[in-house]
């Protein structure tokens, strides 16, 4: 569930740090790479957090890996990575919670490639993860609001009223919705 107290977007809340793990007897070890800012409580240092890492789907343009966290009740984190080119990649992080996806719009402007890459994640939400909604977020303060609105909005999500059952009260972000429409297997023969 979504920490509806915190300020910070939905990715930016993790559960509480833990100490790392060790691999072998003796002291433990952690590497020095940096750590994903989804990961880092606050934005720096702590501990990462325990969770077990799965490849989920690949094939020549996209791949999906779940973090599944150790302890129950807690998100689970979900990383797309889209190849646009030989060269060039573009990812997107996303939580999952209540049969939704919540994808955070990280700042800055967004690289090339990233309408093809959120278009294949929406496509693998809707047929591989039987989600419900697809929500994005992105803080209200962005320089680019405007056209985020409008171009999210060209690809069919919508603006979601304040009061909505599955998104925290937070009055500096913006979240908009791509509901998926769920076909009974039945449907599919």
């Amino acid at each position: 569930m979504i920490n509806t107290q915190d300020s910070s977007l939905p990715l930016s809340n993790s559960p509480q740090p833990q100490p790392c793990r060790s691999s072998v007897p003796g002291p433990r070890w952690c590497s020095d790479a940096p750590h994903p800012l989804s990961k880092i409580p606050g934005g720096r240092g702590g501990g990462r957090d325990r969770s077990l890492s799965a490849l989920i789907y690949t094939d020549e343009k996209l791949t999906v890996i779940q973090e599944v966290p150790v302890h129950e009740g807690k998100p689970h984190i979900i990383h797309f990575q889209y190849q646009v080119t030989e060269v060039k990649t573009t990812s997107w992080d996303a939580v999952l919670s209540n049969q939704s996806l919540f994808v955070e719009i990280p700042d800055g402007v967004l690289a090339d490639g990233s309408k093809e890459g959120l278009l294949a994640l929406l496509e693998f939400a809707e047929e591989k993860m039987k989600v419900s909604y697809v929500f994005i977020c992105f803080r209200k303060s962005r320089e680019d609001r405007v056209p985020l609105l409008k171009t999210f909005s060209f690809l069919g999500f919508e603006i979601v009223r304040p009061d909505h059952p599955y998104v925290p009260s937070r009055p500096d972000v913006i979240f908009m919705v791509y509901p998926l429409e769920q076909t009974s297997s039945s449907d599919e023969e």
